[in-house]
């Protein structure tokens, strides 16, 4: 998993796909984890309904949820027709992003799991080039995801999860890939470390793009231009500045360096927050008619949550929806009103 998008994970699978007992899933990204919340509220919804020895009898919401990861994980396996014998394999599951790993434990229990961060700048400024993010938004999605991973990593067994820094990953991959081997059990003699220099490129914000075309995941074979660890290196010093204001502190928790703030570089972020801060207010506003809820395909939107209005956001858009429906209904009424009152003139007329 990754942190964030822009992390490296697509390399990091190409790396440990090379061990002959590891199996890549057939979805290049599950979002397995993303989208548990649903699945772990229907478990709760569905042992809920459940008579207490039906519960003491099956388990409850962990054992059935248990045996929805299984599921998943039989869909995600590509089989032995697709890619050879099972054996002793392990399946890979990647994931660009860390959002819903607390359910991790749940849903796959017996699963360890790998971690991949990359400095800051450098996502931020990866996703950029990539995909136009941001970077205010980008910045602070970056300080959330790091966020959440540090309180995961501290209330799981060590045992369970492993964190690598995508740096060291491409500056030595044969170490941090004998690190990550280690870690999963692997037998190491079945791995090739001679061939980890033959990994191609893929998906980079730069490198193997020409006349302008959008980013893409055809393999593209390196050579001594690419440079991963310099996306951030044409950042202005103010950019260096408002990154260290908003994401310093987790950025030095990973080990990175900060760029220093001076006392009138606090005053002036504190005065960017506000004017930020304003500006998302006026868009949401701005926006807010325009927007529909949306209870399945939208993954802010769980699992009918709009019903407990347990987020403000869906509390308002109910009450636009509702709204909009009480209008229509008075329009339709106005509208048949007309019609029969034009129908009686007509009737009546001298």
């Amino acid at each position: 998993m990754s942190v964030c998008p822009r992390s490296g994970s697509n390399y990091l699978e190409a790396l440990l796909s090379l061990h002959l007992q590891c199996r890549k899933s057939r979805l290049p990204e599950d979002f397995f984890l993303a989208n548990s919340e649903t699945l772990l509220n229907f478990c709760r919804s569905v042992a809920e309904s459940w008579d207490d020895w039906w519960l003491e009898h099956l388990g409850g919401t962990s054992r059935l949820a248990t045996h929805i990861g299984m599921a998943l994980l039989r869909f995600a396996d590509p089989g032995p027709e697709e890619e050879g014998p099972v054996g002793e394999c392990r399946l890979l599951l990647r994931s660009p992003t860390i959002e819903g790993i607390a359910a991790a434990t749940t849903l796959f229990p017996d699963a360890q799991i790998v971690v991949l961060v990359r400095d800051g700048p450098a996502t931020v400024e990866s996703g950029r080039r990539s995909f136009g993010w941001p970077y205010e938004e980008a910045m602070l999605a970056w300080r959330h995801s790091v966020r959440s991973i540090l309180f995961f990593l501290k209330g799981i067994d060590g045992r369970r999860c492993l964190l690598i820094r995508f740096e060291d990953l491409a500056a030595n991959p044969a170490r941090e890939i004998a690190r990550v081997i280690d870690f999963l059990g692997l037998d190491p003699a079945l791995y090739p470390f001679n061939r980890v220099n033959e990994i191609p490129v893929f998906g980079s914000s730069t490198f193997g793009r020409v006349n302008g075309e959008e980013v893409h995941w055809r393999p593209v074979p390196k050579d001594p231009t690419f440079d991963p660890l310099a996306r951030a290196e044409s950042w202005p010093s103010r950019r260096l500045k408002r990154f260290a204001w908003l994401a310093g502190e987790e950025h030095r928790k990973l080990g990175y360096l900060v760029h220093p703030l001076s006392a009138m570089d606090r005053v002036w972020n504190v005065a960017l927050d506000g004017v930020h801060g304003v500006c998302r207010m006026v868009i949401q506003i701005a926006l807010l008619p325009l927007r529909e809820p949306r209870v399945f395909s939208d993954r802010r939107r769980r699992y009918l949550s709009w019903r407990k209005m347990s987020r403000p956001g869906d509390a308002v858009q109910c009450a636009l929806r509702n709204w909009r429906r009480s209008r229509r209904a008075l329009l339709g009424i106005r509208t048949l009103t007309k019609s029969r009152f034009g129908d009686y003139t007509k009737r009546h007329r001298y």
